[in-house]
């Protein structure tokens, strides 16, 4: 009962929580960095190689180097001091776009060097960049994370909002400026970093296990969570929908020669939607029953995703279709935050805190193992079913989740944050 009644005296100080401060100004530095330099890395490509194709492999080969690290990385974090590999991870950003940016002010920067040192600093991203989010367990309450989960949300969404176009900006200003900018902020991380004081953790030496045993038990302990498995693969199949539906969108608008501005603000709306879900998600985190919210924000984005089946049909207006579908793809964002904060919340706070690194890694690959198909099937489909086919095999595949999640007791049962201390997984 204890815990119980001193939760609300956490959650009134918890911009005051230790090193909380600290942490949040670490993470969205770094969060910041990546955010600014994804546009400037393809216009970089771009400008270097004179290829698309070549700028496109060049996100492609640093998302694969960033997917593959982060498996290990997991583990990794979970067996080394989490301040200290924020730090070094810092450090990395800072030599890493630091580099380009004085290569390509030199007049020195070519596509391979670039391809390197893009792939090699999302390698080490993945490596160590879930030591920020591993440690938020450790400094904050159980009661208060899916708050702070639904905060780090809602920065996000500013972030990605923001990020493009003033990385964008930035490069017409000057090619190097947004990588230089990158890596301030990278800088900016490590020194908050610096001034977390976190305790370290104890590990008697003797019995510490191998680096391949704590990779095991990490996916070990997921895998026979029940209702872990059922969230992974709910999880895997709602991300194959929803990113289907965004590629399907993408790649219709180009067929029709839409200008580009109308194409960004497809993802412009959604990540302003995902902002307004991110406040609804910490004035909810802790008043709602969790897996009641879930069930409805499943259900909620099959609702978003069925009015797109009525656009751009024989005799429908370009004007009306476009709009259509820039209002049902915005609102799909609200529920994102939602389910994060109170989902992924309770997940994280059922966790032992020695096993963050690797349980956010065991949910999270699996739950965007799928999502790779997603723009090659888009791709497939909208020759042979046109549009409103392929939003309706995207919409299916976001029914599936759907059926699943409300099948599913487990998930029915969560209850609100003031019942986790009790619940089990």
């Amino acid at each position: 009962m204890g815990a119980v009644t001193e939760a609300p005296a956490m959650r009134r100080s918890f911009w005051r929580a230790p090193n909380y401060a600290a942490w949040f100004t670490a993470d969205t530095a770094s969060a910041a960095g990546g955010s600014l330099r994804a546009l400037a890395v393809s216009l970089a490509g771009y400008a270097v190689s004179g290829s698309t194709a070549a700028a496109g492999w060049l996100g492609t080969a640093a998302l694969i180097a960033q997917q593959v690290a982060s498996v290990f990385g997991g583990t990794f974090v979970d067996r080394h001091e989490r301040r200290m590999l924020i730090v070094v991870n810092a450090a990395v950003g800072v030599c890493t776009w630091g580099s380009v940016a004085a290569l390509f002010a030199a007049r020195m920067l070519t596509y391979p060097l670039l391809l390197v040192i893009a792939t090699l600093g999302s390698a080490v991203s993945g490596f160590l960049g879930s030591a920020t989010d591993a440690m938020l367990r450790s400094i904050i309450g159980v009661r208060d994370y899916p708050k702070a989960l639904s905060l780090n949300r809602g920065r996000d969404a500013t972030i990605n909002i923001a990020g493009n176009p003033i990385g964008g900006f930035l490069y017409g200003v000057a090619p190097w400026l947004p990588f230089l900018v990158t890596a301030c902020l990278y800088a900016l991380s490590g020194a908050a970093a610096r001034r977390i004081r976190a305790p370290r953790k104890a590990h008697a030496p003797t019995a510490r296990p191998s680096f391949f045993g704590d990779f095991v038990s990490g996916w070990s302990w997921s895998l026979h969570k029940p209702l872990l498995v059922t969230v992974m693969i709910a999880a895997a199949v709602l991300n194959y929908g929803v990113n289907g539906v965004e590629y399907a969108i993408q790649l219709h608008l180009m067929q029709l020669n839409t200008s580009a501005t109308l194409i960004g603000a497809i993802g412009s709306g959604i990540a302003a939607t995902m902002l307004v879900g991110a406040f609804a998600a910490a004035r909810l985190s802790d008043r709602v029953p969790v897996g009641g919210c879930i069930c409805a924000s499943f259900v909620f984005l099959c609702a978003c995703v069925a009015p797109m089946l009525f656009a751009y049909g024989p005799g429908a207006s370009r004007g009306a279709s476009y709009a259509l579908v820039f209002v049902a793809n915005s609102v799909m964002g609200l529920p994102f935050p939602i389910i994060d904060a109170l989902l992924l919340g309770f997940v994280y706070a059922k966790a032992p805190t020695s096993m963050q690194g690797r349980i956010a890694v065991s949910l999270t690959v699996p739950a965007q193992a799928l999502s790779a198909f997603s723009s090659a099937s888009a791709g497939a489909l909208l020759p042979v079913l046109g549009f409103r086919g392929t939003i309706a095999v995207f919409l299916a595949a976001l029914a599936l989740s759907t059926v699943m999640v409300l099948c599913s007791a487990r998930i029915r049962r969560i209850p609100r944050a003031d019942g986790w201390d009790t619940a089990e997984l």
